[in-house]
């Protein structure tokens, strides 16, 4: 009843392969009759390229005593049979007989055919692992492509040949773990064929299967990590770098600041993040720069300058800028980059040089260097316009004598108050300066009426020739000024300041407390005694 009834095909044949009995269901499974069966050779029942494998097969049958093998049939209607047989040599009667019983494997063959698919078709790395030795058992091509072994070379191999952070033994002990909690997923590091480490992500889980099996799905994280170890990297550089650095999206809205900038404004994130940036903006730079920055900035993704920008607190301070943009792959803006230095005390060194260099440290009124820059800039630009200037030559008369008698000291106060009150008779945009020991020197400019000359000249002349309170002493002194003009007596400044200065002499000469012009042959043109 067993052997009539079991669901798995049976054939018993003699050792040199003829069939002798088989059962209902091999029948069934080739879709021949019973008779038809009888009349037929094993090897009539594989596809023709098969067939010579049968006698092979029979040799190791007499030869083991029982053997399995997979092959292939072939049905009455030409369709194909994947099965797997169990021989086995038999003794009955005294005689000896094969026992071969046929399991359809179809439905098998598409479920590792479907799994097959599966695992190519991943876009991780697949591979099995046998948890006793652990060796590897099955590969996919992804995987064989990241380590990058042939296949063959793969299922050769252990867990230990490919690890770099375990040892064999902490493998083992791992994939106990593992057997036990059923799955895990860690990060690790394997090593390519030739020798560069890979960065990966392992997901695994065991199935008590075929004796236990693990499945290892491997995601590449190499790039990955590198991007991790950058941003890192970059987070520790913007968060120690000593330059402000402020970052912008396409908006131009804030989206990030480092300590630094929240020491250089005294602005916290918090008040900053989603804001434009010119929440800190001096005011000091006009419409135009702002719009000549951008254009260049837009053109060649870099702009470098300084401007001056404000604390928090409202004080003002100087800048070192680099602005940069970061483009997104279609070209797009993604952020803006401000990366800026703190240069206020050079600044301030710088203006207090230039200062230095170009003003009187007694009156702050422009020194001689920075007048005869003035000077030459003045008579460019009368000579574009036709306009004309006039220059004054001005000494003030008897101040040696104060100096002397009261010292260097109340000197210095008289020059500051003579300096005053020349100024304050000239427009804002006429120039007077100190041009050594008691000599100032008034540029006119812009004139176009020779009157104007004379008003100021004699208004100069009344203010000094007024007494001059010096705190715990009162003097009183005169001035004397010569005036030369340009274009008509001469053309360059040099020559210009050499006139005037003749024509002051000429005024000394005629009495001081007084301004002379200087005619075209040296005499005087004209005087005026105030």
């Amino acid at each position: 009843m067993l052997y009539h009834h079991a669901g798995d095909a049976i054939f018993v044949s003699d050792l040199e392969g003829n069939l002798i009995e088989f059962n209902q269901a091999a029948c069934d499974y080739v879709g021949y009759s019973r008779e038809e069966l009888l009349r037929m050779r094993p090897e009539q029942l594989n596809p023709p390229e098969l067939a010579g494998e049968v006698a092979g097969r029979l040799e190791r049958i007499i030869k083991e005593g029982t053997c399995s093998f997979e092959t292939v049939h072939v049905h009455r209607d030409g369709s194909l049979i994947p099965v797997e047989l169990l021989a086995r040599r038999i003794e009955y009667a005294g005689q000896s007989f094969i026992l071969t019983i046929c399991r359809n494997i179809s439905c098998r063959r598409q479920s590792e055919l479907e799994y097959r698919k599966i695992v190519q078709a991943t876009g991780d790395g697949y591979w099995m692992v046998n948890p006793r030795d652990a060796r590897i058992i099955d590969v996919n091509d992804m995987f064989c492509e990241m380590v990058g072994y042939t296949r063959d070379e793969l299922l050769s191999m252990c867990i230990s040949d490919l690890e770099v952070i375990e040892s064999p033994e902490e493998t083992a002990v791992h994939i106990r773990k593992i057997m036990e909690t059923g799955h895990d997923l860690f990060e690790t590091r394997h090593r390519h064929k030739d020798g560069h480490i890979l960065e990966f992500e392992v997901s695994v889980s065991y199935a008590d299967i075929r004796g236990g099996v693990i499945f290892v799905f491997v995601r590449d994280i190499s790039e990955r990590k590198r991007q991790e170890a950058e941003s890192r990297l970059s987070a520790l550089v913007l968060n120690k770098s000593t330059a402000a650095i402020v970052v912008t999206d396409a908006n131009n809205c804030i989206v990030s600041v480092n300590p630094a900038f929240t020491q250089l404004t005294g602005y916290a994130p918090s008040e900053v993040i989603g804001r434009n940036p010119n929440l800190i903006s001096s005011g000091k730079q006009s419409k135009a720069f702002y719009q000549s920055m951008w254009q260049t900035l837009m053109e060649t993704g870099h702009w470098e300058g300084e401007w001056w920008n404000r604390r928090k607190d409202g004080e003002a301070y100087a800048e070192q800028v680099n602005l940069n943009i970061l483009r997104n792959p279609d070209g797009s803006v993604y952020r803006y980059v401000k990366i800026a230095s703190d240069i206020t005390d050079r600044k301030r060194m710088d203006d207090k040089v230039w200062k230095l260099a170009n003003y009187d440290t007694v009156t702050n009124l422009p020194n001689r260097r920075l007048f005869l820059d003035r000077l030459e800039q003045e008579i460019r630009k009368c000579h574009r316009s036709g306009e004309s200037l006039a220059l004054f030559f001005i000494d003030l008369d008897r101040f040696k004598e104060v100096n002397d008698e009261f010292g260097h000291d109340m000197g210095d106060c008289l020059l500051v108050e003579a300096a005053r009150r020349i100024s304050g008779c000239i427009r804002g945009s006429d120039i007077v300066a100190r041009h050594g020991g008691d000599e100032f020197v008034v540029l006119l400019t812009g004139l176009t009426e020779t009157s104007q000359v004379d008003i100021v000249a004699g208004s100069i002349i009344d203010l000094l020739a007024q007494p001059f309170d010096l705190g715990s002493v009162e003097v009183s002194i005169s001035g004397s000024i010569g005036i030369a003009r340009y274009p008509r007596d001469a053309a360059d400044e040099r020559t210009l300041i050499k006139k005037a200065d003749q024509a002051m002499y000429q005024a000394k000469r005629d009495g001081k407390n007084r301004f002379a012009y200087l005619s075209f042959n040296n005499s005087p043109d004209h005087k005026i005694v105030s």
